[in-house]
């Protein structure tokens, strides 16, 4: 079989017969246009891989893309794309691979001009002829934000300073995006520079309302009044319940030993939301249920008054 052949199987939608036919020949000769076949045939098959959910199979296609990227004549910058996207899409679906270990292998270096560009989406169908639509995050800003998504599970100061190169090429390109503004407030508490992240909260809160800003600026927060107030707005700004289970949670902590009728309160939505979402109640919520037990817990319209007076009491 030739490679012109191969190429044929693949336009036909043929991608695994390709992928077989072209890797024993690639194995013995490494040319441009076998190097090309085995690059996009294997692209292919990654994508098959990850819709099907073998990840495992999948990240092996995507490590051994990369070594052959650098073999491929990618003038156009569509062999580059490909594994960015990649990298994209494996990210978002597989817990197992790591945005942080692509960006460091890669090289922020290697990102292009291109892979910072808005993407403009695909008009819905029906979609009214004229209504202005809005870019997407380039790519490069979604690797990034997935990379964030590796640091909140592992924020240590080695994966800060993984991603922070790519994080002030996004803040030089967009000095003004809350997200990379947020993410630069992230990478100061973890290195310990508490004073500068809790500044660029406050400047975010100054335009934007979001609940996790609230949330994240009180766990930088030691005044016990200042944090619980700062909770109350979150509870207070996220409109799905699922997500308010962690701020009730943690003014429940914070309440317990200062108002038991309040902590009550927190602690009885907690556990209603969980119950509502099919979670199970953990070992922590029953501990708490046993410190305020025979607590009447505050009424929800008072509950809400203390919000709003919290809010009042520290200018938030």
């Amino acid at each position: 079989m030739t490679v012109q052949e191969i190429f044929k199987l693949r336009k036909q939608g043929r991608i695994e017969e390709a992928y077989e036919a072209i890797r024993p020949m690639y194995a013995v000769h490494k040319g441009k246009y076998t190097t090309l076949a085995m690059f996009w045939t294997a692209s292919d098959i990654l994508k098959k891989r990850i819709t099907e959910k073998r990840f495992a199979e999948a990240m092996k296609i995507f490590e051994a893309l990369l070594r052959v990227l650098p073999a491929i004549d990618d003038k156009d910058g569509r062999a580059h794309a490909a594994i960015m996207s990649a990298a994209q899409r494996l990210g978002q679906e597989s817990s197992d691979f790591s945005t942080l270990k692509f960006i460091q292998e890669f090289g922020v270096e290697k990102f292009t001009d291109a892979d910072w560009q808005g993407i403009m989406p695909t008009p819905k169908e029906g979609q009214p002829e004229g209504k202005r639509q809005f870019p997407l995050p380039s790519i490069a800003q979604r690797l990034l934000t997935r990379a964030f998504h590796d640091i909140r599970r592992q924020p240590t100061v080695e994966n800060a300073l993984i991603v922070a190169p790519l994080l002030h090429e996004a803040l030089r390109r967009q000095p003004r995006n809350k997200n990379n503004q947020r993410f630069m407030a992230i990478l100061y508490g973890i290195m310990g520079e508490r004073e500068k992240a809790k500044a660029i909260y406050h400047e975010l809160l100054r335009r934007h309302h979001d609940s996790w800003l609230y949330a994240e600026l009180a766990q930088l927060t030691d005044d016990a009044g200042l944090k619980a107030a700062l909770l109350c707005q979150a509870i207070t700004h996220q409109r799905q319940e699922q997500f308010r289970i962690g701020y009730h949670l943690q003014l429940t902590r914070l309440l317990i030993d200062r108002d038991k009728p309040r902590a009550a309160h927190e602690l009885q939505r907690c556990i209603d939301i969980r119950k509502k979402s099919g979670q199970p109640i953990t070992r922590e919520l029953r501990d708490l249920q046993a410190q305020l037990a025979g607590i009447t817990p505050a009424t929800p319209s008072a509950q809400q008054d203390f919000y709003r007076r919290m809010a009042l009491k520290y200018k938030l």
